[in-house]
């Protein structure tokens, strides 16, 4: 009674493909419009309210300040109220937060609207991974998790020449400088787009009426196959206990603290690396040469993933993404020409997109269950550590040397310093493997959970 015809199980998991990755890609590239956004801003913005390079760079890295100081409550909450109610209210909240953005007028409110924003969207990232394990089984998450990261790219290849469009078309209507219009058409729409969510999306596979019975019986038995070790649920406090004490959390996180740190830090000054390289360039085409490389984000991230699942492997596909990121990094820190800067933020794109999906994938394999939306909170919030300290740390560093090469040349070591860790970190934790009781084995190795953010 328990076999399941596989025919079946690729049916249901295509089905429900397609009726949530859309709409949960669609969620985020507006998540992504508005914590990033303020790169393209920064291009007038910093001129107009009379902000430094320090300013701007500490005002955007307090975003992730706010976002890791809430993660893990949203995280928590997401498991009582369901995704249904709780991305919607996120949402609802960060339109608005984001919008007002527009009506800053010193360093002051500049660092509060943003430490707010970070506070709204705290939930939003880990939470879509931790509903996503309640869909997908082991074996097909790392494909999942790379559909859904498709909206990182989506959103830099039409959100950066967009975001450079509306600066220069709509700069001075109004008496609203571009860069306020920026915020207010880009921030707005994530609270209308709250309510479709209200309406389209489904907590569990158990409530989906777009499901047959015979379906979620089938997803039902695959997913509690992969749960053996959860017959008896522990309580928060032991989950946090046991989270805490997971040698495969901490090595997660400082991974997570450097690589993330350094991606994110870079994401936040590309436009600036563009605008020095094509010194006449206006915003739109700087939004054209930010956006079209994140394609090659796009292409890596589904064929390093792809392969990563084919294969079974989940420790290579992320450490070569890692080293790739580094490279590229470093190449950005140079002297370089309009061409040269493209290649070297396409090789950075193709890096981070083969590295930060594939990275979900491992620490999915050695999260078990019962710690899984806990450990990816942690997770998270050493990447929103990471990325606050990345962001504020460049941001003063090319302030005191007047050198925008010497922000990259800091997060290319920050990268480096991930790599060395996952080398360092591999060998115990494959040995040791402690976090969980060992079920029987299974052709795919991994032990399932939920997955983590970039931005």
């Amino acid at each position: 009674m328990n076999e399941t015809r596989p025919d079946l199980l690729t049916t249901t998991n295509r089905q429900i493909a397609w009726r949530l990755v859309p709409l949960l890609v669609l969620i985020y590239v507006l998540g992504q419009l508005d914590r990033v956004n303020v790169s393209f801003a920064a291009l007038t913005m910093n001129r107009d309210l009379g902000f430094s390079d320090a300013v701007y760079g500490f005002g955007a890295s307090l975003f992730f300040l706010g976002y890791l100081l809430f993660q893990l409550p949203a995280n928590m909450l997401l498991e009582r109220f369901g995704a249904r109610r709780l991305i919607a209210t996120i949402m609802l909240v960060w339109g608005v937060v984001s919008a007002s953005t527009a009506l800053v007028t010193n360093a002051s409110q500049f660092y509060g609207v943003r430490l707010l924003l970070g506070v709204a969207e705290s939930g939003l990232y880990p939470g879509i991974m931790l509903y996503i394990t309640y869909w997908f089984a082991r074996k097909n998450r790392a494909m999942a998790v790379a559909l859904f990261m498709l909206s990182v790219p989506i959103a830099g290849v039409i959100g950066s020449p967009l975001s450079g469009w509306i600066m220069q078309r709509f700069d001075g209507s109004a008496d609203l400088a571009g860069w306020q219009w920026l915020f207010l058409l880009e921030g707005l729409p994530c609270s209308l787009l709250a309510l479709v969510v209200l309406f389209l999306l489904t907590d569990r596979p158990e409530q989906a009426r777009w499901l047959s019975t015979e379906q979620k019986q089938a997803l039902g038995n695959q997913l509690a196959a992969e749960s053996v070790d959860q017959v008896v649920r522990p309580s928060t406090k032991q989950k946090i206990r046991t989270a805490f004490s997971s040698a495969s959390v901490w090595w997660l996180c400082m991974i997570n603290f450097f690589y993330t740190g350094a991606l994110v830090g870079a994401l936040y000054w590309l436009p600036k690396a563009v605008a020095r390289a094509g010194e006449h360039l206006g915003e739109t085409a700087i939004g054209w040469h930010v956006g079209l490389p994140y394609l090659a984000f796009a292409l890596s991230s589904l064929v390093w993933s792809w392969h990563s699942d084919q294969k079974n492997e989940r420790f290579w596909h992320p450490f070569l993404g890692m080293l790739i990121t580094a490279i590229a990094l470093f190449w950005l820190a140079s002297n370089l020409s309009l061409l040269q800067t493209d290649l070297a933020i396409s090789l950075f794109m193709f890096g981070i997109g083969a590295g930060f999906a594939t990275f979900w994938g491992l620490t999915t394999t050695l999260l078990s269950p019962a710690i899984a939306a806990i450990g990816i909170a942690l997770i998270n919030i050493a990447g929103s550590l990471g990325s606050f300290a990345g962001i504020a740390l460049s941001g003063q560093l090319i302030t005191a040397t007047a050198e925008p090469g010497a922000g990259f040349l800091l997060l290319g070591t920050l990268t480096v310093a991930a790599v060395i860790l996952m080398l360092i970190g591999r060998s115990a934790l494959v040995e040791s493997d402690s976090d969980r009781p060992k079920p029987k084995p299974q052709p795919d190795r991994a032990v399932p959970t939920s997955a983590g953010d970039t931005s």
